[in-house]
């Protein structure tokens, strides 16, 4: 079996694979290919696995993080590599990966291709080392409603460099390719997005947390305020019981003329809990909390419903239009 995986640091990748299951795809399986093939990781059953989350592939492979999740669920789907959570036990996880060498072998056993053998890195020892880590220690995988990513270690991204290859072997019959990735477009045209929600390999660990599709919601609203979510969405997570009321309370606010700074009115509410002045009585809490579950408003204050679109409606006439059901 002729070689198409090669020891380096360099990003590079064989014709002949990206051929069959894409040039993206077969740059990350070189790239997971010389992560198994480097100290490190960890042994399990005697199949070896490292960690990496998606914001280092994206820094790695320089592609967008929704384009490293489309690779990374491609080469799954394939069975050429598997992906686990070795350290389910933890509170913050990241995705394991190791490469399946036999499907890999299997996928091009009818193919006869000869490789370049290039030499090893020329990068310094650091970019090459990794460290052994116990199942309880990892990086955390980013999740949307995170403000913060907790790292085990400084990762640096690997240096982007060209290697010289001699014209013997460059007359070989397979053509592999170095990418220059900082002058190289993502193939797909996407833009960075690390702000994205995380797909298929994301393990839920906001049970008893507002959803995604909540959190949009919120957000959405926020930005109507202009009040910029990203710095907010850890304390969201954290204070969700609080979320409606500061809400409502920066709308009073702002109503009232002595607001200036609304992203600092709605982090001390969510903090603190304060409620608007305007406060409701018992039925209709009890209504605007159904509402709410059911997507009909998102906050209340001085008298007013607001809607998802933005309207503003009273409350007593959209309770007659949208009472509770018996």
């Amino acid at each position: 079996m002729s070689k198409l995986l090669h020891y380096g640091r360099h990003l590079l990748y064989s014709t002949e694979v990206a051929a069959k299951i894409g040039r993206n795809e077969a740059i990350c399986l070189q790239q997971i290919h010389y992560w198994m093939s480097i100290s490190g990781g960890k042994m399990v059953d005697g199949i070896k696995w490292f960690w990496k989350t998606y914001q280092q592939w994206s820094e790695e492979l320089q592609l967008s993080v929704s384009t490293v999740r489309r690779v990374i669920n491609k080469l799954k789907q394939l069975g050429l590599i598997a992906i686990e959570r070795l350290s389910a036990k933890t509170y913050y996880q990241a995705n394991w990966y190791t490469l399946k060498i036999e499907t890999f072998k299997a996928l091009f056993q009818n193919e006869q291709i000869d490789a370049i053998v290039l030499n090893n890195s020329i990068c310094s020892k650091s970019t090459d080392d990794i460290k052994d880590y116990p199942s309880e220690e990892n990086s955390p995988q980013q999740h949307f409603a995170d403000v913060e990513e907790k790292e085990e270690v400084n990762y640096k991204p690997p240096q982007i460099t060209h290697c010289a290859v001699d014209a013997a072997a460059a007359s070989r019959r397979v053509d592999i390719k170095i990418v220059d990735s900082f002058s190289s477009e993502d193939s797909n045209g996407d833009q960075f997005s690390g702000g994205e929600i995380e797909e298929e390999n994301e393990v839920d660990t906001t049970l008893g947390k507002p959803n995604k599709s909540e959190i949009k919601e919120i957000c959405t609203e926020l930005k109507r305020l202009r009040i910029n979510p990203d710095p907010c969405l850890g304390l969201i997570k954290k204070h969700w019981e609080n979320v409606e009321s500061a809400i409502a309370r920066v709308k009073e606010a702002v109503n009232e003329g002595w607001c200036n700074n609304p992203t600092g009115l709605f982090i001390n509410s969510c903090k603190s809990g304060e409620k608007p002045k305007n406060t409701i009585n018992t039925d209709v809490k009890a209504w605007f909390e159904w509402a709410r579950k059911e997507r009909i408003v998102l906050a209340m204050s001085g008298g007013l419903a607001y809607t998802p679109d933005g309207k503003a409606v009273k409350i007593s006439e959209i309770m007659q239009e949208y009472p509770i059901p018996n």
